[in-house]
């Protein structure tokens, strides 16, 4: 099985032969945890790059690439990239999306530009898809705020609040009324962490540039890493990420993608958050803040990065059938969906987790 390869340091990539070579660039002036881990992570068992040291990597085991800090590489590794049909996600230290190198050879289609674009201008069809799209993700917030209130945790006020939410977002005439009532959710659901959380953690609101806590900076560093997973999975269908329902084009550089990923982002990052602060899998001695930034050192990021991959590869049951998808395959089919909604083939109805 392919798996996705996790940079964390300024790393030196290249073409070997037939491998992809990385040797990581050793860098005096490194943050602050240089002293403690030394190791990248590549999502095998037991596989680590040392700092300093050499690493080839098979290409054919490789599904794509994220990349944390500074990379170099020249225009021959990237042809190989492409040859071998490996994405590459480039993001900041503080977890800002850069850019992706995406294989030369997606698949296309006139006809589909056509109709999603068609969709989009239609006023009453966006409303629609949008709706889905935040209801879904407000459900999958409720879901899990209910699956902890089930565990003796008091949620009742926030589970009444987010339904109520809901029914006004139904009753929605705009494209910003729809947002507007989306933050409010968001805001009530961020509240109830401090509910689920067994022991008290510093985390009230979400701040994101840059996040000022360990919470803040675990969610921007999970939602980095599904925001890759959803652009790695629309590339193989023909679907267009350059238009979106909820997010406008223009103000985010691949909309579709944003608002595909808020529909997981509660399923796949917030849950590996809850299971590993509640079993005290990573704590606050693997982060530290400087000038209002809080980062996380590289080996809870290795930790966390290993988590979300068994995640986004665990399989569930997605209808009444035994028919049982992985939530990687789950975000692909998202994608089809769409594709038949705009062929008139099927309504599109967006996924909602049934726990």
């Amino acid at each position: 099985m392919k798996n996705n390869l996790h940079i964390f340091s300024d790393t030196l990539l290249k073409r070997q032969q037939n491998t992809l070579y990385f040797q990581t660039i050793i860098n005096d002036e490194e943050d602050e945890d240089k002293q403690l881990y030394k190791e990248e992570f590549f999502n095998c068992k037991n596989s680590l790059i040392p700092t300093g040291d050499r690493k080839y990597i098979p290409v054919e085991s490789v599904d794509s690439i994220f990349a944390v800090g500074n990379i170099n590489f020249n225009s021959r590794f990237l042809y190989f990239l492409s040859q071998n049909r490996i994405p590459l996600h480039s993001f900041s230290l503080k977890g800002n999306y850069a850019g992706s190198f995406i294989p030369a050879d997606r698949q296309v289609s006139g006809d589909i530009l056509l109709k999603q674009t068609e969709y989009f201008k239609n006023y009453t069809q966006r409303m629609y898809i949008a709706r889905e799209i935040i209801t879904a993700s407000a459900n999958n917030m409720l879901a899990n705020i209910k699956y902890y209130q089930s565990r003796g945790r008091y949620l009742s006020d926030h589970i009444e609040q987010i339904e109520e939410l809901l029914f006004n977002i139904d009753d929605s005439e705009t494209i910003n009324e729809i947002m507007g009532f989306e933050g409010q959710i968001r805001r009530t659901y961020y509240n109830s962490w401090q509910q689920i959380f067994t022991y008290p953690i510093d985390f009230y609101r979400r701040v994101k540039n840059p996040p000022d806590n360990m919470i803040n900076a675990l969610i921007s560093y999970g939602n980095m890493i599904v925001y890759g997973t959803v652009i790695n999975e629309i590339y193989k269908t023909r679907i267009y990420p350059e238009i979106g329902f909820v997010h406008e084009p223009g103000d985010s550089k691949l909309p579709l993608v944003y608002d595909i990923a808020d529909i997981f982002k509660p399923l796949i990052t917030d849950r590996t958050i809850f299971k590993l602060i509640n079993k005290n899998i990573i704590s606050s001695k693997q982060f530290f803040t400087k000038n209002g930034f809080c980062r996380i050192n590289k080996k809870a990021k290795q930790i966390f990065a290993r988590e979300i991959e068994d995640k986004l590869y665990t399989k569930i049951s997605i209808d009444s059938s035994s028919k049982r998808l992985s939530y990687k395959s789950i975000i692909r089919e998202e994608f089809y969906k769409l594709i038949k909604h705009f062929n008139n083939e099927m309504e599109y109805k967006a996924f909602r987790t049934k726990w």
